[in-house]
């Protein structure tokens, strides 16, 4: 897992992964951020944590059965035709924006923009009958976090 995202609004955050984690970004004043992966954490040039922030990194055991402490996001089918489905866990209440883009990283639909939302599992369709073939990323931003996927469309 690699994580970019920077911390730098308060809260406490948790991120783990079944074997490692690669990290480059901020933790700031008032964060709170854990890591914990089953084999290795690496903090690359850039990665900071700024004073008074909490970091810790831990290696232990990560279970790879549904994380519901972290965001997540699954699409099927994929490869699809004309539509597919995009589920997503939130694991806090706040606002949501599900953006999907190109290749090369050009908005091509917006499906969510700041939208209230509660913890747990949700669900949106995206149809793409107007696009053409080729490879697409849903983009879905919650309370400062970031996560992506891949789509294929036929």
């Amino acid at each position: 897992m690699r994580v970019l995202v920077s911390y730098d609004k308060g809260g406490q955050h948790l991120e783990q992964a079944v074997e490692t984690i690669v990290a480059a970004n901020t933790v700031g004043k008032t964060s709170t951020v854990a890591y914990q992966a089953g084999r290795s954490i690496t903090l690359l040039p850039g990665f900071q944590a700024s004073q008074g922030s909490l970091f810790t990194a831990d290696i232990k055991p990560v279970t790879s059965g549904g994380n519901e402490l972290s965001l997540q996001l699954k699409a099927y089918p994929n490869p699809f035709d004309e539509s597919t489905m995009i589920d997503y866990y939130l694991p806090a209440d706040g606002k949501v924006t599900i953006v999907i883009t190109d290749a090369q990283g050009k908005v091509i639909s917006q499906l969510m923009k700041d939208e209230n939302q509660a913890a747990g599992k949700h669900q949106i369709e995206w149809n793409s009958t107007a696009l053409k073939a080729g490879m697409y990323i849903p983009v879905i931003e919650h309370n400062q976090k970031k996560a992506v996927g891949r789509l294929v469309k036929k």
